[in-house]
């Protein structure tokens, strides 16, 4: 069984944290997400999402590459920035996704730990800001 918890990692409400920590399904994952993306879909301004998959592992047989496509095209407008913090499946289904569809899987960011995630966003929205 999982546990999975949302939060906004800032307190200006910009940066929303999703963690998954077990075993987890694609349910539950959609579930979660949907509740990310029903937070960040309520804000006016841009937001990014750190995906925290470090220390969650799913059991579903579903197709994770399927799913990650899913979830990217589901994002509201005000969506910047996935960043995964990945689990070694979650790192194998990125990279296939970055292949198969350059375009789509641009918004995704991978890290290695929270800090770095962070880091990520930082970078990205000065970039942006130029």
């Amino acid at each position: 069984m999982t546990e999975a918890t949302i939060e906004w990692d800032d307190a200006e409400e910009t940066i929303i944290r999703m963690t998954f920590v077990g075993r987890f399904t694609w349910e539950e994952f959609f579930a979660t997400h949907k509740q990310g993306r029903d937070r960040v879909e309520g804000k006016s301004h841009r937001c990014d999402v750190i995906v925290d998959l470090s220390r969650g592992v799913t059991t579903s047989a579903m197709p994770p590459l399927t799913n990650a496509k899913k979830i990217i095209q589901d994002a509201p407008d005000n969506l910047g920035r996935f960043i995964i913090i990945t689990s070694p499946l979650a790192n194998i289904v990125l990279t296939a996704l970055k292949r198969l569809d350059p375009a789509l899987s641009a918004r995704v960011l991978m890290a290695s730990r929270l800090e770095q995630a962070r880091e990520l966003i930082a970078k990205e929205r000065a970039s942006a800001s130029k």
